[in-house]
C-alpha cells in the first residue's frame, strides 16, 4: 500500500504494480540516507514515481527537488509529469526550467550561434538595451505567481520558452530568479557537472535532492562535459575572419601571426602520431605554440563588431573556441589531459577530464540526498567509485523480466549485414539501407533506426530512397519537432544514434499511443 502523502502527488487513477514499489523505497530510503539507486525497465513510470515520492517527503522538510537532465529533449519528461497532477488532480507545483541559455533565447537569430558567442551577443544586446526582454525584466523584475501561473500546465521546452518570452521577460533569466519561488527545478547537468561552466545558478546543494534519469550515463556525460577542442578547421575559419574583418594593421598582424603558430602545431605535432588515431601529450609542448595570444582577444572583438555593422546574422567566430581552449590549458588541472587525435572530422588537440569523481563527488557527496535512476544502472559499487561518491547508498533493482514478458517482445538477428570497422564500405551502406527501408514499408507506424554513431549514419542515409519520409538526428534536433512531425504522417524512418537525443530518456507518443512499431540496431554501441 503506497503512502496517502505519495499517492496525492502521482498524476494518474492509479499506480503501476512496479511503478507503486519504486514510490514507496524512494519515500522510506530518503529518511535514511543520502543516496537512491533505482534500476527498473523503461516504462515503469520511474519519473513519476520519483517525482510522487521526493515531492511527497518535501512536505516536511525544507528541502527543493532538482530534476538533472543531460539533453534539452529530457527536459519534457518531468514537465509532462507535473503539468498532469495540475491538470488532472489540480496539484499544482511551481517549477522552473533552467536549460541551455540560447536555447531559452526569445531572439531567435542569436540562438543559432556557438554558445560563447551567442554570450557575447547576450551580454552586448543587454549592455546597449537593445534586448526588450532583459529591458524589461531589468527595469519592472517579473511577477513570480504570473509567472508560474503561465508555465503551469506546459508539457514541453518550447511552449515554457514561448510562453515567458510572450510576458515580455527572458525566460532563462526569469527563471534563474524564480528558483526560490519554485518547489522543483529542472535543470540541466552543465550547471552542476561542468568546471568551466561561464554561469552558475544559486542552487543550496544542501537542501537539494537530485532526480538524475538515465544516470547510467553520467560519468559519460561528464566527461564530455568537461572536454574542450581545439581543431585545425577552427584555426582555418579564424584566419578567414580575421583576414577579412581585422582593420587595424598591428591587432590583425599580431593575431595572424598567433594563428600561424598554431596552425604550425598541427603540422609538427600531429606528424608525430604515425599509425596511431590518439596519443598523450604534455601541455607544455603545445603551449610553446600559443604566441601572440593577446592579439586574439583584440581581433574577436573586431570581427564580432565588423559582422555586427554589416548586418551578418550568426555572427560569430572560431576565434572564441580557440581562446577558450588556450584558458582552459594555461591553468589545466591535474586531473585533465591533452591528446593529440585524428578522426574523420580532422586533427584536433583535444583537453579531457579523466576522473569523473572530479566534478561530480563535491555534488553528489554535498546534495541532501540523490536518486539515480535508469534502465540499466551500472553495478551501485562501480557507479558510486566513477563519480566519488562516499554517502550511504541503498539500491532497488527491477529486472526486465519483472515487467515484460518474454512473450511481448520479438526480436531477430539480420546477419547479413555488419557494422564491423574493417567490413564497412559503400556497399555495406547500401545493404543496411534497404534492410531499413524493407522494415520500414511493411509496418503501419515509424521504424526508429539506432546507430553506434553519425559516421555510419551519414554514410547509410545517401542510399535511402527519396519517397520514405525520413527524420534524421542532427545537433538542433528536438523531440518537440519529431512529435510535431509524427502528427502530419506517424510512418516514418528515424535515423537516430545511440547516446543521443532521440534514444534516450523520451517516448515517441501521441495521445498515449506508441508510434514506434520497430526499434531497428544498427550494429553494437562503442562504449
Amino acid at each position: 500500500m503506497v503512502n496517502a502523502k505519495v499517492s496525492r502527488y502521482l498524476p494518474y487513477g492509479d499506480w503501476r504494480p512496479l511503478q507503486a514499489r519504486i514510490a514507496d523505497f524512494i519515500y522510506d530510503k530518503l529518511g535514511e540516507g543520502r543516496g537512491i539507486i533505482v534500476e527498473a525497465p523503461t516504462g515503469v513510470g520511474k519519473t513519476a514515481a520519483a517525482l510522487a515520492a521526493a515531492l511527497a517527503y518535501s512536505e516536511g522538510e525544507p528541502v527543493k527537488i532538482v530534476y538533472m537532465i543531460r539533453t534539452n529533449n529530457q527536459a519534457a519528461v518531468p514537465m509532462r509529469e507535473i503539468s498532469r497532477l495540475f491538470k488532472i488532480k489540480g496539484v499544482f507545483i511551481p517549477y522552473v526550467l533552467i536549460r541551455n541559455r540560447a536555447r531559452m533565447c526569445c531572439i531567435s537569430s542569436t540562438s543559432r550561434l556557438p554558445y560563447r558567442d551567442f554570450l557575447m551577443e547576450c551580454n552586448y544586446l543587454k549592455r546597449t538595451g537593445q534586448c526588450s526582454y532583459h529591458v524589461k525584466l531589468r527595469e519592472s523584475g517579473v511577477d513570480g505567481s504570473l509567472f508560474m501561473d503561465t508555465v503551469a500546465g506546459l508539457e514541453s521546452p518550447a511552449d515554457y520558452v514561448k510562453s515567458v518570452c510572450k510576458l515580455g521577460v527572458c525566460p532563462y533569466d526569469a527563471s534563474r530568479m524564480l528558483i526560490g519561488n519554485a518547489k522543483v527545478v529542472v535543470l540541466s547537468y552543465y550547471y552542476l557537472f561542468s568546471l568551466n561552466a561561464p554561469e552558475v545558478v544559486n542552487l543550496d546543494l544542501k537542501s537539494s535532492i537530485l532526480i538524475i534519469d538515465e544516470a547510467h550515463n553520467l560519468p559519460y556525460a561528464i566527461l564530455d562535459l568537461n572536454t574542450q577542442y581545439l581543431t585545425e578547421s577552427m584555426v582555418k575559419a579564424a584566419t578567414s575572419d580575421v583576414r577579412k574583418f581585422v582593420e587595424d594593421i598591428n591587432i590583425k598582424a599580431g593575431a595572424l601571426r598567433a594563428l600561424a603558430s598554431l596552425r604550425a602545431l598541427f603540422k609538427d605535432l600531429i606528424a608525430d602520431l604515425g599509425e596511431q588515431s590518439e596519443k598523450r601529450i604534455d601541455s607544455s609542448k603545445v603551449l610553446e605554440y600559443f604566441n601572440d595570444v593577446e592579439y586574439l582577444d583584440e581581433a574577436l572583438d573586431e570581427v564580432l563588431m565588423a559582422k555586427r555593422s554589416r548586418g551578418i546574422l550568426l555572427a560569430g567566430s572560431a576565434l572564441s573556441d580557440i581562446i577558450d581552449f588556450y584558458r582552459s590549458i594555461i591553468k589545466m588541472p591535474k586531473d585533465k589531459a591533452l591528446f593529440l587525435s585524428m578522426s574523420s572530422e580532422g586533427r584536433a588537440v583535444v583537453s579531457r577530464l579523466m576522473d569523473p569523481s572530479v566534478a561530480a563527488s563535491v555534488v553528489m557527496n554535498n546534495a541532501y540526498g540523490f536518486i539515480a535512476m535508469s534502465g540499466t544502472m551500472p553495478p551501485t559499487r562501480l557507479f558510486t567509485s566513477l563519480l566519488g561518491v562516499n554517502v550511504k547508498v541503498s539500491e532497488l533493482r527491477i529486472g526486465l523480466m519483472e515487467y515484460i514478458k518474454p512473450s511481448n517482445v520479438k526480436a531477430a538477428i539480420y546477419g547479413e549485414v555488419t557494422t564491423k570497422y574493417t567490413e564497412r564500405d559503400e556497399e555495406q551502406y547500401g545493404r543496411i539501407a534497404q534492410t531499413l527501408m524493407d522494415i520500414y514499408d511493411v509496418v503501419r507506424h515509424s521504424v526508429l533506426a539506432v546507430f553506434p554513431s553519425y559516421d555510419t549514419l551519414k554514410a547509410t542515409r545517401k542510399y535511402i530512397r527519396r519517397d520514405v519520409d525520413l527524420v534524421v538526428e542532427i545537433g538542433t534536433t528536438t523531440i518537440d519537432e519529431v512529435l510535431a512531425s509524427m502528427k502530419v504522417n506517424p510512418h516514418k524512418l528515424i535515423l537516430a544514434v545511440a547516446g543521443g537525443k532521440l534514444v534516450e530518456g523520451i517516448e515517441f507518443r501521441l495521445n498515449d499511443v506508441n508510434y514506434i512499431d520497430v526499434v531497428a540496431i544498427v550494429g553494437v554501441p562503442y562504449p
